[in-house]
């Protein structure tokens, strides 16, 4: 009986050893493409966004930014925030037109590879709560429900 107990143990240890995932490593070449274009940054902490997609989250001038890479060092997009007062004009005009009372809040500034500038923030006025996005013309690209996180 001990040792089939002996046996069992073992086996459950080998199940769970077999059931980890190993962790991705991020490659060199996007360290290294991060590294030359981010010199000052600091705080810096990597990730893997997706299969083949690393995101790295640091700070730069004191602004908390993240960046996604590929595994060959492309750079594919880069998140920062920024306070209202810098958002561009036409989208401010968009916003005291067609969000008029809305209160923003998490206001991000992306660029993909492209070089595509996106504005993304969260908007409530009173129960409403929006995700909402605009091109750098001032265009509303997207409007959404704020999704709620799970506590």
């Amino acid at each position: 009986m001990e040792k089939l107990m002996t046996l069992m143990v073992c086996m459950v240890f080998v199940a769970f050893s077999f059931g980890q995932k190993p962790k991705e490593e991020t490659p060199a070449a996007a360290k290294a493409a991060f590294a030359a274009k981010y010199p000052t940054a600091e705080k810096v902490k990597w990730g893997v966004e997706k299969p083949g997609e690393y995101e790295v989250e640091f700070t730069l001038n004191k602004i908390a930014t993240s960046a996604l890479y590929d595994a060959t060092g492309k750079l594919l997009e880069t998140e920062g925030g920024m306070k209202e007062s810098q958002l561009p004009q036409a989208v401010k005009a968009t916003i005291a037109k067609d969000f008029a009372g809305y209160k923003l809040d998490e206001i991000e500034i992306s660029t993909d590879a492209k070089g595509a500038i996106t504005y993304e923030m969260e908007a409530v006025k009173g129960k409403s709560k929006l995700e909402v996005s605009f091109d750098a013309n001032g265009k509303l690209l997207s409007k959404e429900p704020l999704k709620e996180e799970k506590k």
